[in-house]
């Protein structure tokens, strides 16, 4: 009998308000197979609550006393209904429900038949119940609730707009702008985007216009049009939300994560913040945006502001520190951290357990700091206070770098390999921390050899995969990158990374340039916008001798992260095009944020040009 899991989505409500997708929802399996016809499985007895097994009809009762309106034939029907559930035929009892909640229009009848073909993990009956529920009652919030999820489990999206614009209508007014808002995150399994950006427009459509229009309506629009991959459509939907409601906190967020497909996103940012009333999650997100492209100083920036407003939020004063630390401004981290760090010890004496995550990663932070001073027994203090039991991975693999910066490589590598494996993920991030030390130590071979091992032991973890590749590159062993990374795609043909790591390879080489196109077309539509692979494609361009095609390409990937490898693609591309003042000025600033990068050392070795 063939089976259909039940998603996660099915474990929770679809939208806010659907209290109807009760526990009989929550099913390992649902069956398409007729409920009648083979033996169904057997199903436990369902716990006697009146929304499960009761049939609880309104009537007059006396002060305490609650009497039903079950006739005598209606109270037999149940009673033979329920019998054939527990006596393992749940098909009967499905079909004396379903009847007699046509013949009189129940819903509580209708109610528990869906729940018995749920539980008979019947999916097909389900449905089929749960429709003729909502002929029956077209006014039925629950009914629509009921429809709307289990068309959405099978897939059925060119069935969904009625159920789901009935199901608004049916929301109380006050609840219609959370389930209006909620629409996108609640059709994310549906894995045709345009189809669901597409539905999302028509079933919000009433709210989109006239009387009724709802700023939320306007946001899952533009949200929908985002996931579809349909930038210009959803940056519409963006600025009329905005016009409705300018410090409107979700049209924000979206308006910030719509700036890596669309840069015309970047006014709705602006305007937002700067406006006094600016809402502070939304500055925080675009903090957290620029810090990701490498745009440190500007971030800065955004997080003072934020401090000011907000100085008791120990993850913004975490996230300036780190932003600080990148730009090697040790003495403004550690002025930042220092009200976190002053909490440590009284957290230590009043807590047996862990320090909270806050104050752990402030601990690392002010560790990371003496080690930049070369204070390297403070460093071991500070991780001492971060994980007194020497057991936290990510606290001991920085304790474990610190030891190898200092000639202890042997000794660094045997603590890593000590530690506790509470569950698979705790072996795979030993494997990634000991190959750490050895690639920062520039002992290639040897992390590749402790990679390979990572990859038999964890078949599964791509990203070993991918790092052995990235080991066989340093090694210059082409021809095992091409393996590895060959094979990556071949079990992950969506991997944009092992895409965009062998097209850049072919096009650095100046091999197989026409495969090396198809590879990164692929891995950019993928990742729209993502810099990295914008570089790849700007360094084949200029492979191929398309010099100005290189050049926008890769301002374009440097204007989105100040990285020092495409800083020194962007420089020698500036160099061939006699710009040699732009090239060293981008050069320079390449060396000031990462002075070890190996590829911009040869550029600059290569052009003569040192700082």
């Amino acid at each position: 009998m063939r089976r259909l899991s039940l998603p996660p989505a099915l474990h929770r409500p679809m939208v806010m308000g659907l209290s109807g997708l009760c526990a009989s929802l929550v099913m390992a399996a649902l069956s398409s197979t007729a409920v009648a016809r083979p033996p169904a499985p057997a199903v436990e007895p369902v716990p006697a609550t009146p929304s499960a097994n009761t049939i609880e009809l309104p009537g007059d009762a006396k002060p305490g006393v609650r009497n039903s309106e079950m006739d005598a034939q209606l109270f037999y029907q149940s009673l033979v209904a329920e019998m054939q559930v527990r006596q393992g035929q749940p098909g009967v009892g499905y079909q004396i429900y379903l009847e007699t909640a046509r013949r009189r229009g129940d819903d509580q009848l209708f109610r528990r038949a869906v729940d018995i073909a749920l539980q008979a993990r019947a999916g097909e009956q389900a449905l089929s119940a749960a429709q003729a529920w909502r002929d029956a009652n077209p006014r039925s919030l629950e009914a629509a609730q009921f429809v709307s999820q289990l068309l959405l489990v099978f897939n059925r999206v060119d069935q969904l707009a009625p159920p789901l614009s009935d199901l608004i209508t049916l929301t109380p007014a006050d609840q219609q702008a959370q389930v209006l808002g909620s629409l996108p995150r609640s059709l994310q399994r549906i894995k045709d985007r345009q189809a669901a950006a597409t539905l999302i427009d028509q079933v919000t459509a009433p709210w989109r216009e006239g009387d009724k229009e709802k700023v939320e309506a306007w946001v899952a629009s533009g949200e929908g049009w985002a996931q579809a991959r349909q930038p210009d459509k959803a940056l519409a939907a963006l600025k009329r939300a905005l016009t409705l409601d300018p410090v409107n906190i979700m049209a924000g967020l979206q308006a910030v994560e719509l700036t890596d497909q669309n840069p015309d996103a970047q006014a709705l940012v602006d305007a937002q913040l700067l406006r006094s009333d600016a809402p502070p999650l939304v500055r925080l997100a675009y903090a957290r945006k620029l810090a990701a492209r490498g745009q440190f100083e500007t971030a800065e920036g955004e997080l003072k502001q934020l401090i000011q407003l907000q100085p008791q939020a120990q993850g913004t004063r975490i996230l300036l520190a780190a932003v600080q630390l990148e730009r090697k401004k040790l003495d403004e981290a550690e002025a930042t951290l220092r009200p976190l760090a002053q909490l440590i010890p009284k957290a230590r004496q009043e807590a047996s357990e862990a320090l909270s995550p806050e104050l752990e990663q402030a601990a690392l932070m002010q560790a990371q700091i003496a080690e930049q001073r070369k204070q390297f027994g403070q460093a071991l203090n500070w991780l001492q206070r971060a994980d007194p039991t020497g057991k936290k991975m990510s606290v001991q693999a920085q304790r474990a770098r610190l030891m190898a910066s200092q000639g202890q490589l042997a000794s660094a590598r045997a603590l890593i390999r000590a530690l506790p494996e509470d569950e698979p993920r705790d072996g795979v991030a030993k494997v990634q921390a000991e190959a750490g030390l050895l690639r920062d130590a520039r002992q290639w071979r040897e992390a590749h050899r402790v990679l390979g091992e990572g990859v038999e032991r964890f078949p599964e973890v791509s990203e070993l995969l991918y790092d052995q590749a990235m080991m066989a590159d340093k090694l210059g062993d082409h021809d095992d990158m091409e393996r590895l990374l060959k094979r990556l795609i071949e079990i992950d043909p969506d991997n944009a990374n092992a895409l965009n790591a062998l097209g850049y390879s072919l096009a650095d080489r100046g091999v197989r340039l026409d495969e090396a196109r198809q590879l990164l077309d692929k891995a950019i539509s993928l990742k729209p916008g993502d810099p990295f692979i914008t570089d790849s494609l700007g360094w084949l361009a200029f492979r191929e001798g398309n010099v100005p095609e290189a050049r926008k390409l890769l301002q374009q990937a440097w204007d989105s992260r100040q990285d020092a490898e495409i800083g020194a693609h962007l420089g020698e591309v500036l160099w061939q095009l006699n710009e040699q003042t732009r090239a060293r000025q981008i050069w320079r600033d390449a060396w000031q944020r990462d002075s070890d990068n190996t590829v911009l050392q040869d550029t600059l070795k290569r052009f003569g040009v040192s700082f």
